[in-house]
């Protein structure tokens, strides 16, 4: 089957309208693992690991998976490059969708599409097998993107994770060199206040002798004064001076 009509059997329509995708059956969904709020998924494990925000953050989430073009030609590619010789699932596929316009249920739609490829040469068991080879395609593929998606998560988000870490630590030195900043400044401030204290103290002991000094000082001065004054009162030297 070439290309173009393999693209045919799965297609994707924009714009929000009705999605065909590959099971016409499809199985449950396994239990979607998104990205939510701060919280990064792993691709190896599943597990989650959290990561704290800074307060301004805002909070971010994965967009809900949906079909996308570029994805299921990617798959498709991978069938078209395994595709078995002869009549097998995908012309069963083709025979299934030229009757999807007929006015039939569901059952009567699979019966008949049966029946035609059997005209062909199909067996049920050739379109089993024939689409559980193809499912083991696409679970080669989902592995290979696992795989991709791991390594891009080792080469980015483990490098961010480490450089958070470093940028912790580093933070966390910042601010233990900034405590104890803070207990110098207030010791450094103590001791200006200790100091400041002690000047004010001596300066007022020196001021005070200062003080006492020219009292004392005045007090003899003005003493001998007197006396010098006196004695030019009262004796012949002053009656000398005067003449």
């Amino acid at each position: 089957m070439n290309w173009k009509n393999l693209k045919s059997l799965f297609v994707v329509e924009d714009d929000g309208k009705k999605k065909e995708v590959v099971e016409e059956n499809p199985q449950p969904k396994k239990e979607e693992r998104p990205t939510k709020g701060n919280t990064i998924v792993r691709a190896d494990d599943n597990k989650d690991e959290t990561i704290t925000p800074p307060p301004s953050s805002k909070e971010m989430k994965a967009v809900q998976g949906e079909v996308k073009q570029a994805f299921v030609d990617h798959l498709l590619k991978a069938i078209e490059e395994n595709n078995i010789d002869g009549v097998d699932y995908l012309e069963f596929k083709k025979t299934l969708q030229s009757f999807a316009q007929m006015p039939m249920d569901e059952n009567l739609r699979f019966q008949s599409a049966l029946t035609a490829v059997k005209t062909m040469g199909a067996t049920e068991k050739k379109i089993y097998d024939s689409a559980q080879f193809y499912l083991d395609i696409l679970a080669k593929e989902e592995a290979s993107f696992m795989k991709a998606v791991k390594r891009g998560r080792s080469q980015k988000i483990d490098g961010e994770l480490q450089r958070i870490e470093q940028l912790k630590s580093k933070r966390q030195e910042q601010l233990q060199l900034i405590e104890k900043m803070k207990q110098e400044i207030e010791t450094i401030t103590k001791e200006i206040n200790t100091v400041s204290e002690k000047v004010m103290e001596d300066q007022v002991k020196i001021d005070s002798k200062k003080n006492h000094f020219y009292a004392s000082y005045e007090f003899v001065v003005n003493q001998i004064k007197h006396d010098v004054d006196n004695l030019k009162r009262f004796t012949d030297s002053g009656s000398e001076e005067k003449k």
